[in-house]
């Protein structure tokens, strides 16, 4: 069972040019990005979209739901780079749509009342139609986390050293 779930979690990985400390530097003075970013630990971070489809979460207004959300893991590599691994884990909505026709077609069968074959049918079809627009947003989430880390990041770093030098002259 552990091994359907590590298949279903979406696991993608960035580098970014510098240490650790530097790369956290960077995010601390940019701060406008597409997404939420919620440190855990000292090298840990939670990113969230601050637009979701499916969890009612617009522009970071949370509710009682995150929304959708990635994991990420920063390791300092030996060329003063830092690796940036993201990870997601399973939904609890994903859990929650599985078992209700588990519920269902047992709480049927101890009534005696029939279910259509149809819905039955169905039910695996909605669990892999919510699994699908979870996973459509959350690879848009890595996206915009990769693209902040690679270009956004870069570009403030550039023009502040562009800055430094000015101040220098």
């Amino acid at each position: 069972m552990k091994e359907i779930i590590e298949k279903a979690l979406l696991k993608e990985s960035t580098e970014f040019n510098g240490s650790i400390s530097e790369l956290k530097e960077q995010i601390r003075f940019k701060k406008e990005r597409k997404f939420n970013l919620d440190w855990i630990s000292e090298n840990e971070f939670k990113a969230l979209s601050k637009f979701s489809l499916g969890t009612l979460i617009i522009d970071g207004f949370h509710g009682a739901a995150d929304g959708i959300k990635a994991y990420g893991k920063l390791t300092e590599l030996n060329n003063r780079k830092t690796k940036i691994e993201l990870r997601t884990k399973l939904r609890i909505e994903l859990y929650i749509v599985s078992i209700i026709p588990i519920l269902t077609i047992t709480v049927a069968y101890l009534t005696g009342k029939e279910i259509p074959i149809w819905s039955i049918l169905l039910f695996p079809f909605i669990v892999l139609w919510f699994w699908f627009i979870y996973r459509l947003q959350e690879k848009s989430l890595f996206g915009k986390i990769k693209k902040y880390m690679s270009t956004e990041l870069k570009n403030a770093v550039q023009q502040q050293n562009i800055s430094n030098k000015t101040f220098n002259l």
